[in-house]
């Protein structure tokens, strides 16, 4: 755990020129996070993203800078920020796939959201190859006013994704003894959502 206590992500979310995504994405990488802040990732949209749109989130201990992107292939930017609310502390570093699940909860169920989360993580990655690198409620609240919490995973593949699923069938090859435990969570945390949904990614190489 690094001793700088990061309270706030941004996460911007770059529109670039078609087929530039890739070259983007290396040069943000490469050029690392402003100053105060650290990198805690650059992805490249795989499933449920458009191709055109590179993803930059950083990491800050006291109210973010305003975005500045000085790379002509950047044709837009939407840049959202996020309060901490579990974990968020270290950048993402491990191989495999990244997926962006969405939350929308009625604002009183923050709490309950992050809890049952919190809770489950300790069995289902133990059992599976999940690994959550933060869970953050974004500051603006959707056209309808509810919360809109953002939960970054690293799985080692869509198959290992696949294979955390608690309302599918146990994978054979993995005994996941605790899954009652994290399933039975993951359920009651479903029936208070509102909406939620899924994309992949991978880290920028």
């Amino acid at each position: 755990m690094p001793d700088t206590n990061y309270r706030v992500l941004r996460f911007d979310e770059l529109t670039v020129q078609p087929n530039h995504g890739e070259e983007i994405a290396r040069t943000l990488k490469a050029g690392g996070a402003p100053s105060s802040a650290q990198l805690l990732g650059v992805f490249v949209p795989l499933i449920g993203v458009s191709s055109n749109v590179v993803t930059i989130a950083t990491n800050w201990s006291g109210e973010p800078a305003i975005p500045v992107y000085q790379h002509a292939k950047v044709s837009g930017i939407r840049s959202r920020l996020f309060d901490v609310l579990a974990r968020g502390q270290q950048p993402c570093a491990a191989e495999g796939i990244y997926t962006h699940r969405w939350f929308v909860v009625a604002p009183d169920q923050v709490q309950a959201l992050t809890e049952m989360s919190v809770e489950a993580w300790k069995s289902s990655e133990a059992d599976t190859g999940m690994r959550i690198a933060g869970f953050w409620r974004c500051r603006e609240p959707n056209a309808n006013g509810e919360a809109v919490v953002l939960m970054i995973v690293n799985y080692p593949s869509l198959a290992a994704w696949d294979e955390s699923r608690y309302w599918k069938p146990k994978p054979a090859h993995q005994a996941q003894p605790n899954r009652n435990v994290w399933g039975g969570l993951f359920a009651r945390r479903r029936e208070i959502l509102r909406d939620s949904w899924v994309t992949v990614h991978r880290l920028a190489t």
